[in-house]
């Protein structure tokens, strides 16, 4: 009994240290703001930093689970939470940090009445912050029940301009509720779902589905505990833009605004090559840009010693973009009652676009086309921003894209295979030249059709072409869209060249894919047989198995010095070992060996 009194009395003590402590932190504002940035993958820079808060080093308090839970034993919540916004809004304006600013908040928080609406907005007044900027991520602690009274205060912070991200999608008590009934602009997805993803399968389709759900709401998906290289690879690949973890960057109280590492898709081994007629860089013209502080007055006077400038940008003293003054938008405000009056001694940070596209110089045209298109209306037709790791190289007009675009479509459809619409031989060569000379490891893919003849002349070419039509879209359907390449060399020949991490899976997926589609080419009659009964080259009448898909695959591996014409032979080579296979086929040629990959307990006669 004396026993346990004094472990009563020692954790009562704690707890009045604890509160004690608490009292201190909220009176002399000694709580600490670090910051981990949200990268974009996708433009490859940081999109936007999450503010996290600690208490004082040396405090038990130090940990933002013990913090906030003192703060909700003492009924202390509210005036923690503020003090967190305070610290953090101060410390990313104080460091002119890029990107939104993301506020971790209680979601329970929003509807206590002791908070008191308009406080976060007079932070940004004060700190002179872009309402625009700010994300408010709502971190569930507690169940949450009062789904009317939480969608009141969301739409009052979307009011004021404030983003909305969830956190924690899939750890929480009601995530998938909280989603539909708040409609977020951002979802944060618990990092369980992300560690050690790449070994994981359930993991990749749930994050498939997520993001494909999130694209059809309109919301963007933020992948959270990134570590590895390999996660970030299948991330990237699952087609999610916006990451965050370990693997680039620890909290910190003051953060390298800027990355320092590769990222795939650039310039690491794994990364797809395009060629740089392909590229935004393609587009760049060189424009002056001008400083946030400059008069609106000065900016005019730009515009009107060129009449062919359409828009400004505007760079920050590291010369980072901050936004883009548009002529058409200026000259429009000027031309209003007291227009010139009002704004002409203003900074031009007051007039800009502060949401202008910037895109990498390195990012392919295609995917600069699409985010043109994702733009809002009224900004369709406006030029957008080139950098280079986030610095301003110049500006791309929307005008040269579309001339530039539909130069490279004509000179690809020249090449490419009138059946088919994929590359010919001569893209093929090129591509498998390009990447053998940066020693990016490959796998040779040749496919090749058994039994198309007879099916050609059982069926007529007109189904024959229809076959053919169909491998195509099995390949395309399931082939890494960036990191493979796939072509027609002619007839029922086929190369994939490959660099997604899962290739093997792919290319089983394509005989599944077209051994079930192939069917419904056949009639009743043949399909029930199980084949055509048809003549041989010979004259001869014998029975022939549904067309199947043989596959020689080569790994560059090992195989230094390899050029183009070497690999060709050796994979034309292989391929007569695949055709020995009954059926559809993958054969594996290794440093090691030959193996058959598919089917496992097959192997063609004398294959060692």
């Amino acid at each position: 009994m004396m026993k346990l009194t004094a472990t009563t009395e020692i954790r009562a003590r704690a707890n009045d240290q604890a509160a004690t402590h608490l009292q201190q932190i909220l009176q002399q504002r000694r709580l600490i703001s670090l910051y981990q940035p949200i990268v974009d993958l996708r433009q490859r820079s940081i999109h936007g930093w999450e503010a996290l808060s600690r208490g004082p080093f040396e405090s038990q308090l130090h940990h933002p689970l013990a913090l906030f839970q003192q703060a909700r034993e003492e009924d202390l919540l509210v005036a923690l939470e503020q003090l967190s916004k305070e610290r953090a809004i101060e410390g990313f304006a104080h460091q002119a940090l890029p990107g939104r600013l993301f506020l971790n908040v209680s979601p329970d928080l929003l509807v206590q009445p002791k908070h008191q609406p308009g406080q976060t907005l007079a932070l940004l007044e004060r700190y002179g912050l872009d309402p625009k900027k700010l994300v408010i991520e709502l971190t569930e602690q507690q169940p949450t029940h009062d789904y009317d009274l939480m969608r009141q205060a969301i739409d009052y912070y979307r009011d004021m301009g404030f983003k909305i991200a969830l956190d924690d999608l899939g750890s929480g008590y009601s995530g998938l509720r909280l989603w539909s009934e708040l409609r977020p602009d951002y979802v944060k997805i618990d990092r369980h779902f992300v560690h050690q993803v790449k070994n994981d399968r359930v993991k990749q389709d749930f994050l498939r589905f997520i993001n494909n759900m999130a694209r059809s709401l309109g919301t963007q998906v933020i992948a959270e505990g990134v570590e590895t290289l390999a996660e970030l690879e299948v991330l990237q690949e699952l087609g999610i833009e916006l990451v965050q973890g370990y693997y680039f960057s620890r909290p910190q109280s003051q953060p390298v605004s800027e990355l320092s590492i590769n990222l795939p898709g650039t310039h690491s081994p794994q990364s797809p090559l395009i060629n740089q007629e392909e590229q935004a860089k393609a587009l760049l013209c060189k424009v002056r840009c001008i400083q946030p502080d400059m008069s609106v007055a000065e900016a005019v006077e730009i515009f009107r010693q060129d009449e062919e400038l359409f828009s400004l940008p505007v760079v920050d003293h590291q010369n980072r973009p901050r936004g883009l003054l548009l002529r058409n938008q200026l000259m429009s405000t000027l031309l209003r009652p007291f227009g010139q009056e009002l704004n002409y001694r203003k900074p031009v940070s007051n007039l800009m676009h502060d949401q202008p596209l910037i895109v990498e110089a390195e990012l392919s045209l295609e995917e600069v086309s699409q985010q043109i298109i994702d733009r809002r209306r009224e900004h369709l037709d406006d030029d957008f921003i080139i950098t280079c790791w986030g610095k301003y190289l110049g500006i791309g007009q929307v005008v040269d894209l579309l001339r530039t675009m539909t130069e490279l479509k004509v000179r690809n459809a020249r090449q490419a295979n009138p059946l088919t619409l994929l590359p010919g031989n001569g893209p093929i060569q090129e591509t498998l030249d390009t990447w053998l000379q940066r020693r990016q490891p490959l796998v040779v893919c040749y496919l090749d059709l058994d039994n198309f003849k007879v099916f050609n002349d059982t069926y007529g070419y007109a189904l024959g072409d229809e076959l053919l039509k169909s491998l195509a879209s099995s390949l395309q359907k399931s082939l890494h869209p960036h990191e493979d390449f796939i072509g027609h060399i002619g007839g029922d020949d086929f190369v994939a060249i490959c660099r997604s991490w899962d290739w093997q899976e792919r290319m089983l997926r394509v005989l599944h894919d077209f051994s079930h589609h192939s069917l419904e080419f056949y009639s009743e009659e043949d399909r029930a047989a199980g084949g055509i009964h048809a003549d041989d080259r010979f004259g001869v009448r014998r029975f022939f198995s549904f067309v199947g898909v043989s596959i020689a695959a080569l790994s560059t591996k090992g195989r230094d010095g390899v050029n183009a014409h070497m690999l060709a032979a050796d994979v034309s080579h292989l391929k007569h070992f695949a055709k020995q296979v009954d059926g559809s086929s993958l054969v594996l040629q290794t440093e090691e060996g030959q193996k058959v990959v598919w089917p496992s307990d097959s192997l063609p006669h004398g294959y060692q």
